[in-house]
């Protein structure tokens, strides 16, 4: 079967010229290079582990590890491999610390609420966050 062909025109409320296109791409060129110059992500060197409102150790990003937690729901286990770290596997039900998968660069956060456990990653700047000011 065949469809008929319809040519959809779309109308404008204005006319669009060259040099708008011009000015839209000099525009995203400019953001593209501000986001690139002033929002470089640092990536961290150590990861603070918190089980239970307390520090459980700090670990170096850059030596393959594995960490086992024991908190109220069960077993978390933490991953460090390749200069990331993410929760290997938790206890919980939703499942969200897992979900979010590896992290790498200073001020990121996996938390396990159900366990009580976080990791952190750390570098040489402290990272600021919208709680800042």
């Amino acid at each position: 079967m065949l469809l008929p062909k319809r040519i959809i025109k779309l109308k404008l409320p204005f006319k669009f010229f060259l040099g708008d296109s011009l000015i839209i791409l000099v525009s995203l060129i400019f953001i593209i290079f501000a986001f690139k110059t002033f929002w470089h992500f640092e990536t961290g060197s150590v990861v603070q582990v918190n089980f239970q409102g307390k520090t459980y150790g700090n670990f170096s990003l850059f030596q393959d590890k594995k960490i086992s937690l024991i908190g109220h729901e069960g077993e978390s286990m933490i991953e460090i491999k390749d200069g990331r770290a993410r929760f290997k596997s938790a206890p919980c039900k939703n499942q969200y610390c897992i979900q979010q998968g590896w992290i790498s660069y200073t001020g990121q956060m996996l938390i396990c609420i159900p366990n009580e456990v976080s990791i952190e990653i750390l570098g040489k700047t402290k990272a600021y966050d919208s709680l800042n000011y």
